[in-house]
C-alpha cells in the first residue's frame, strides 16, 4: 500500500546551528508512521503464531471441500457441477451475511459488497437446484467473470488477468461456434472444477505452512520488559 502524505508543513523560521535543527526546519512531505515501509511491493508481515493457530483450519476445511467438490464435478456430470456451483453459492451467501452484519454492527466496512455475496449466492444455489443446463450456462459465465474479478481486485496483476479473462471469453465464443452450445457447457463444468480442484490444493497447501507457524514458540516479550507489570494490568502497573 503505497504511504499516504499528508500536508506539508510550512517552512519554520527557527534555525537552529546544528545541521539536524536546519533539516527539520526545511523538512519535505511527511508520510503517516502507520503506512512507512509499507510501500507497493514491500513484503507482508508474516502471520503469528496466534493467528496462524486459528486460521488453518478454516483453511484446510475450505480446501478439502472445494477437491472434493472439483472431483465431483469432473467425476458425476449429471449432479457434480450443480454440487459445486451450490456449495460456492452457499458460502457466498453465508460470507456476505456476515460481512453485512459486521458493517451494521460498526466492524467493518463493505455492506454493499456484502449484500451482493448474498444476493449472487442465493441465486447460484436457486440455479443449481433449477437443471444442470442452468448450472452448466453460470458455471461458463462465472469462470470468465471470477478472473475478471481478480483482475480488478490485485492492480499488480490487472493486465495479465485483464489478458486471461479476454482470452476465456474468446475461447467460450469459438467452442461455441466450432462445437456447439453442448461443447461450451461440458468446457465451462470441466474448467470450473479443476479450477476448484486447484484453489483447493492451494489452500491445502497454505493450511500446512500456517499449521507449522502455528507450532512456533510465541515470540519473547520486547526488550525491557519483565513481565511481572504487564501480566498485573499493564506496562507501568505494580498492582
Amino acid at each position: 500500500m503505497a504511504a499516504i502524505s499528508l500536508a506539508q508543513p510550512a517552512p519554520s523560521r527557527r534555525r537552529s546551528g546544528s545541521g539536524a535543527g536546519a533539516a527539520m526546519g526545511d523538512t519535505g512531505p511527511v508520510t503517516n508512521a502507520v503506512t512507512t515501509g509499507r510501500r507497493a511491493g514491500a513484503p507482508i508481515a508474516p502471520p503469528t503464531p496466534e493467528q496462524a493457530r486459528s486460521t488453518w483450519p478454516r483453511m484446510a476445511g475450505l480446501g478439502a471441500a472445494l477437491l472434493v467438490l472439483g472431483i465431483l464435478a469432473l467425476t458425476w456430470s449429471d449432479v457434480g457441477p450443480r454440487l459445486l456451483l451450490g456449495a460456492l453459492g452457499l458460502f457466498a451467501a453465508v460470507r456476505g451475511t456476515a460481512v453485512v452484519r459486521n458493517a451494521r454492527a460498526g466492524q467493518g466496512e463493505g455492506a454493499v459488497v456484502g449484500a451482493v455475496a448474498l444476493w449472487l449466492g442465493l441465486v447460484a444455489v436457486g440455479v443449481a437446484l433449477l437443471s444442470a443446463t442452468a448450472t452448466g450456462w453460470v458455471l461458463v459465465v462465472g469462470v470468465v467473470l471470477a478472473v475478471a474479478a481478480l483482475a480488478a481486485g490485485l492492480p499488480g496483476r490487472r493486465g495479465v488477468l485483464g489478458a486471461v479473462a479476454g482470452v476465456l471469453a474468446v475461447g467460450a465464443v469459438l467452442v461455441a461456434l466450432l462445437g456447439g452450445v453442448d461443447a461450451l457447457l461440458d468446457t465451462g463444468r470441466t474448467v470450473a472444477a479443476v479450477g476448484a480442484v486447484l484453489v483447493g490444493l492451494a489452500n491445502l497447501g497454505g493450511a500446512v505452512g500456517m499449521a507449522r507457524i502455528a507450532r512456533r514458540p510465541a515470540p519473547a516479550p520486547a526488550a525491557g520488559c519483565g513481565g511481572c507489570a504487564c501480566g498485573a494490568g499493564g506496562c507501568g502497573s505494580l498492582g
